[in-house]
């Protein structure tokens, strides 16, 4: 073997190479040019003695490279690039290294080889360390996931439908995703570093750090509220939350994930209202039969003249009501919906209104409405109007306004002549549906006066809701 350098006071004849290698942690082995251990350290003998080796020679006199060309099952595609390997540390000095899998029957572990040349006169060996590199592989792995992770879910957060919000202990914005953008309007130069009340509308009665409090103490998980966008538009908004923890445990931020709730509960609302509908509409359906038999009996003067006009007109009054439960696939025209909600009222040999206006069909949403509205309108008519006094006269007049692209179609029922008291104007439930659910249905403007001898109701309706056949 090469010696030290003159001035050094240990020669290398002097040091024992069992004894220098016994005293290294990693697991070593020296092999000849051929590739045959001719020495192994005290950690590989321990090492092959506890895992199922060779514990009488620990593999001496073994070709290490002839194992490696011959290894099968686990880690044999790391065994089989080690001859090369070897071969051409030997041939050029240069250091060859590689990882493998080592598992016992119990754990799993992987391990570094490192092999350097090493020339004693002619001579030429290789020094072989083989060091447990398991912890250092778990954490490396444990950080290439993380990074798998960290894409992954940046990348949900920026896909998602759903707004994703962090704030820190403040209460102030640290994270803000597009859909939260398309959300609430704000960009997140805009968001970032803004309090999240600036979400909350005026006056709402809790404070940011009231739901951080809930949320980190476990009592709050999930909840609906109303939250305000840029341009002022109230949402009614579903709330999921969570605390967020640093790498020690302690609560750093909160998440939230903000789903638009409003269609939803405006649906919601608009059903139940149309089921109150449909027990009021019962209600009238009843008293409309007994009004058209009391009027059928006083015009009839045998009972089979009263059991036809009473059938012909209770078939009227179905026909009406299967004409908006049916408008729900195809349009029907104004001009017919009028009449056919109008026809179990009047009289036809007095009649008392008019229609006037274009053909214009109305899709299915404003049949809906505008049905119910006329039938309230010809209900209350009936009951204290120009239907029920015999004289006056009722108008329902329409047109379509156009204002450069757009159009609008106006309607408007008009009694007049009529002596109108406290019980002419509809109250309850029959007012709310000319003023309040007939105009939310289709996102509509009305106007609803009652004078000293007219009742007018009107209301503007947008072209989603209306289209005038083209052979018209």
């Amino acid at each position: 073997m090469h010696t030290v350098p003159e001035n050094s006071s240990v020669p290398v004849s002097r040091l024992d190479v069992t004894s220098f290698i016994d005293a290294m942690q990693d697991e070593v082995a020296i092999l000849d040019s051929n590739g045959v251990i001719v020495a192994t350290n005290k950690a590989w003998r321990q090492f092959s003695a506890e895992n199922g080796g060779d514990a009488a020679n620990a593999f001496a006199g073994s070709n290490y490279i002839e194992v490696c060309r011959h290894a099968k099952g686990t880690s044999s595609a790391e065994a089989a690039i080690i001859p090369n390997g070897f071969e051409h540390t030997l041939r050029t000095g240069e250091l060859f290294r590689c990882e493998y899998p080592c598992d016992s029957p119990t754990v799993k572990r992987w391990f570094e080889l490192t092999a350097n040349r090493l020339i004693d006169d002619d001579d030429r060996f290789l020094v072989v360390q083989h060091r447990n590199i398991t912890i250092r592989h778990i954490e490396r792995a444990e950080i290439e996931q993380a990074f798998i992770d960290s894409n992954a879910m940046g990348a949900l957060v920026a896909t998602t439908s759903d707004a994703i919000i962090s704030y820190d202990l403040d209460g102030n914005i640290i994270t803000w995703n597009r859909a939260a953008q398309k959300l609430y309007g704000y960009s997140k130069e805009e968001a970032l570093g803004q309090s999240l009340e600036l979400l909350y509308p005026k006056n709402w009665p809790k404070p940011v750090s009231y739901y951080r409090d809930e949320i980190i103490a476990g009592r709050l998980e999930s909840f609906e509220a109303t939250r305000v966008g840029k341009d002022g538009t109230h949402r009614e908004v579903w709330i999921s939350c969570a605390p967020i923890r640093g790498v020690s445990g302690e609560v750093v931020a909160v998440s939230n994930i903000h789903r638009d709730v409003t269609e939803i509960r405006e649906a919601e609302r608009a059903r139940d209202l149309i089921a109150q509908e449909v027990i009021h509409r019962a209600k009238n359906m009843l008293s409309i039969v007994i009004a058209i038999q009391r009027q059928t009996a006083r015009i009839e003067g045998t009972v089979e003249g009263f059991k036809r006009s009473f059938e012909a007109r209770l078939h009227s009054l179905a026909q009406s009501t299967d004409l908006l439960v049916n408008s729900a696939w195809t349009g029907v025209g104004l001009h017919d919906l009028a009449n056919d909600q109008l026809e179990p009222f009047v009289d036809p040999n007095n009649v008392r209104h008019s229609l006037a206006g274009p053909h214009v069909e109305l899709r299915p949403q404003g049949v809906q409405a505008i049905g119910m509205a006329f039938h309230e309108l010809a209900t209350n008519s009936a009951k204290y109007g120009v239907l029920k006094q015999g004289s006056g006269q009722i108008d329902i007049v329409w047109a379509i306004n156009q204002v450069e692209d757009d159009q609008t179609l106006h309607l408007c029922w008009k009694e007049t002549g009529v002596e109108t008291g406290q019980n002419c104007k509809p109250r309850g439930f029959g007012s709310t549906v000319l003023t309040s659910l007939t105009p939310k249905m289709i996102g509509a403007d009305n106007v609803f006066e009652v004078g000293p001898h007219d009742v007018k109701w009107s209301i503007t309706i947008s072209a989603k809701h209306f289209c005038v056949p083209a052979h018209f």
